[in-house]
């Protein structure tokens, strides 16, 4: 995996005509750590991935997936809910989400700090809609 992850990064960071010591600055980590991760010398722990996704405008899901395939981001699933162009894949949407909830050191709504039990129970409803997603394309 962590071969995969670092070609994901590079690509990216190449996609966006970042040098490696942008993307470091832009999520905190050294020019060195970064060659590593692409190198797959080194494996960013979650918080790392966070910043990451965030610098290269993506989400963990998508450096994680080793299909190369990028999902739409937040900001992007936002542009398309005020003015849908393209159809929506919405469960990549429900995992990003997923990943945020449980990853994160500290997640907000409306601008207030959420406590760990209430994430808790939000990450168990987006489990179950993901599920619940699952079973009715199954049975169709």
């Amino acid at each position: 995996m962590k071969r995969t992850l670092g070609k994901k990064i590079m690509q990216l960071r190449k996609q966006h005509h970042y040098t490696q010591k942008y993307l470091a600055e832009r999520c905190g980590e050294t020019v060195t750590s970064i060659s590593a991760y692409e190198r797959g010398q080194r494996m960013p722990n979650a918080q790392t991935l966070e910043r990451l996704a965030l610098a290269l405008n993506t989400t963990v899901i998508d450096l994680i997936d080793p299909q190369y395939v990028q999902h739409p981001s937040l900001q992007e699933f936002m542009a398309q809910s005020l003015e849908p162009t393209q159809p929506l894949d919405f469960k990549l949407v429900l995992e990003d989400t997923l990943v945020h909830l449980t990853l994160s050191p500290e997640v907000y709504f409306n601008g207030r700090l959420l406590t760990q039990e209430v994430r808790d129970h939000m990450a168990t409803s987006i489990n179950q809609a993901l599920q619940q997603g699952l079973q009715s394309i199954e049975s169709t």
